[in-house]
């Protein structure tokens, strides 16, 4: 039997892991914050080991809490994909596919996915779960979700990879900074700038083209920070902690704190590319892909607006 009171502990667990702060968790879940108190001393109770410590400063985790952190996630997500599973049972729909997918595709394919995808086939059902790159890509290899919607190179094993979105690269700023005169960029005037990019463990491929690009111009880039989406690259740029490259489309995450250059060098890359196995041999993966495909290609034919300056 499936110990419902355990997947509550656990969820009221994760929002003060997240939040470090009882409560800012309690008013997250909906909750006061005596009772959360009380489930998280139940559930540390059932485990027999201390989790979150209490300070001035907030909440920490203890050492048992960061080791039961990610495990405790991923029974979670274990847990969400099983009620859908049960749903879709009690409704009749007899196909799930399940997809792993970073910011950018979340905002640029899978809302006229779920809609095309739906219409062509009322028994589908589709479940979305935001995943940074490397993650999609060890959920899909593990067999976690059918496709991952992600930054990927084209040599990933067995999996079929198919690219979705391109862009080219354009600089973000933060607003005060002297290259902002600028109506163009050259590469080579990046050289002595702290960077902020994606990691390379993430995207080995996307990552390669820019350090690339940047040796191809005299200079190896110096990277002060690595994030994991594009939201937080222009985050830390508009703190002033660095400068970015980031494709161009990601212009609509800016705020007043940074302004967006074009680059006289043109640096391609793929932003989004789906990857599945197709070994799994799930009939509807394909048509999905397809869609996503027809999407992209929608948006590559789309004048990418022009880089403006943004005012104080």
């Amino acid at each position: 039997m499936i110990d419902f009171r355990l997947l509550r502990h656990f969820s009221y667990f994760l929002a003060v892991a997240e939040e470090r702060h009882f409560g800012r968790a309690a008013k997250r879940l909906g909750i006061s914050q005596p009772p959360l108190s009380q489930q998280i001393q139940a559930l540390e109770r059932s485990l027999g080991v201390r989790l979150l410590e209490r300070s001035r400063q907030g909440v920490r985790l203890t050492q048992a809490g960061t080791e039961i952190l990610a495990p405790v996630q991923r029974f979670m997500e274990h847990a969400q994909r099983l009620e859908l599973a049960v749903m879709d049972a009690r409704h009749g729909r007899s196909e799930r596919v399940t997809i792993g997918a970073i910011i950018s595709a979340l905002f640029d394919i899978l809302p006229g996915l779920m809609r095309t995808a739906k219409q062509r086939n009322p028994q589908l059902s589709i479940s979305v779960l935001e995943m940074k790159s490397a993650d999609a890509l060890s959920s899909v290899q593990n067999g976690e979700i059918d496709i991952a919607l992600a930054r990927f190179d084209d040599r990933i094993g067995t999996l079929e990879v198919r690219p979705i979105v391109s862009d080219h690269l354009v600089v973000v700023l933060p607003v005060d900074h002297k290259l902002t005169k600028r109506d163009q960029i050259h590469l080579s005037e990046l050289a002595d700038e702290p960077l902020v990019l994606f990691p390379r463990h993430g995207s080995p491929s996307y990552f390669d083209q820019i350090v690339s690009a940047c040796r191809d111009e005299g200079f190896s880039p110096h990277i002060l920070y690595e994030v994991g989406s594009v939201v937080s690259q222009v985050a830390f740029v508009g703190c002033g902690l660095a400068v970015g490259m980031v494709p161009s489309r990601s212009m609509r995450f800016g705020g007043s704190d940074v302004v967006f250059r074009p680059l006289v060098e043109e640096i391609k890359v793929v932003t989004i590319a789906a990857a599945w196995d197709p070994t799994r041999k799930k009939n509807v993966i394909p048509a999905i892909v397809q869609i996503a495909a027809d999407i992209g290609m929608e948006m590559d034919s789309l004048p990418i607006r022009n880089v403006v300056r943004r005012q104080r």
